[in-house]
């Protein structure tokens, strides 16, 4: 038994010249109808840059960039007086991979570094990188009850924690650490984490959204200046030029999921700063360990069920919401269950499944 989500993350923008991130990637990608930009967030000396020229004839009754969170991939797609067309940009390691999905029965041509390469559907045009797209699998991922469409131009117009985190969570999951810095836009990423240190619940919400208005433009692309000026941004220490503005993305994400669950060795505390405007919510698939892997619910800002999934035999203490006085706890979906007082250390055993339920004040 788990707790499962069925929400895809596909966010989307029909306005030409969109900005955002390739998944699992340092690249940045800029697609208009006729030309896209790539644009590597991490390289130093040498900025390394790309840019494709489609030869797509416009001009375009339709046209739409989309992260597609799911199959970790940037696609491209409209339709234009040739017909319908849609390609995909891919991150591996040390490259980039465009594949030609759908075009007219002739092909499209690419012209890229003074080359052109007509491709036909299911061709691909593979385009070097100095760095390797970012490996690590991490399958987390929550759902606090928004099924609206993820058009991002409405996304930023409503400006709402439960759509906007989820998808930040996911997009930034996979990036590696960076040091924190106190400069730029990062200041207002520390103000959250020093607001998630101080379980400041009322308040760590409207820090995320200022820190979304003000580090990022486009579809979910951080900078570390402010490139949308939304605020004066007082002159301070000076922004290190081996800083990449994808601190902002991967450790924000770590902080969202801190909102939910906070790891101390086999001590874990679940909803340590939930947030005052989610409600409701899921979070699937949490690595505690490597051996140990969770699943919580919550309805009306409190828990609500947690499914444990140990691989071997261990212990754990779960923390729960001050408001929580004791919980069952079964052994798989039929078991019948034992009340155990909030704080209780848990002998678990490998392969087993546990839940625990009927959470009472």
């Amino acid at each position: 038994m788990k707790i499962k989500l069925t929400e895809k993350y596909k966010p989307f923008s029909h306005e030409e010249g969109t900005p955002l991130l390739l998944p699992k990637s340092p690249w940045k990608v800029t697609a208009y109808p006729a030309k896209v930009i790539l644009e590597n967030l991490i390289s130093v000396e040498k900025k390394e840059a790309h840019t494709i020229v489609p030869h797509i004839k416009g001009p375009l009754v339709q046209f739409t960039v989309m992260q597609d969170l799911e199959r970790q991939w940037v696609r491209i797609f409209g339709r234009g007086p040739e017909g319908y067309f849609s390609y995909r940009l891919v991150a591996s390691a040390y490259e980039i991979t465009l594949f030609l999905e759908r075009g007219p029965k002739e092909g499209i041509a690419f012209t890229h570094e003074g080359e052109t390469k007509l491709l036909k559907r299911k061709e691909e045009l593979i385009l070097p990188s100095n760095t390797p797209a970012f490996g690590e699998d991490r399958f987390e991922k929550m759902h606090f009850g928004c099924s609206k469409k993820q058009d991002w131009t409405l996304v930023r117009r409503r400006l709402s924690l439960e759509e906007i985190l989820p998808i930040w969570h996911a997009l930034g999951k996979h990036i590696p650490e960076h040091p924190l810095l106190d400069v730029g836009t990062a200041h207002y990423l520390k103000i959250c984490q020093e607001l998630v240190e101080k379980k400041e619940r009322a308040n760590i919400g409207a820090a995320f959204l200022n820190l979304f208005k003000i580090g990022f433009s486009g579809i979910l692309l951080p900078s570390l200046t402010d490139e949308t000026h939304h605020t004066f941004i007082p002159e301070g220490g000076q922004i290190p030029p081996e800083a990449s503005p994808l601190l902002l993305l991967g450790k924000g994400a770590r902080l969202i999921r801190s909102l939910l669950i906070e790891d101390k060795g086999n001590h874990f505390a679940i909803l340590p700063c939930l947030p005052k405007e989610l409600h409701a919510g899921r979070f699937t698939d949490i690595a505690l360990s490597g051996s140990l892997t969770l699943d919580l619910e919550w309805s009306k800002k409190l828990i609500r069920r947690v499914v444990l999934h140990p691989k071997e035999d261990q212990k754990l203490t779960l923390t729960f919401q001050s408001a929580i006085d004791s919980f069952r706890l079964r052994k798989g979906r039929r078991g019948r269950g034992k009340t155990y007082a909030a704080g209780t250390t848990l002998t678990l055993k490998g392969g087993t499944l546990y839940i625990l339920d009927r959470f009472q004040k």
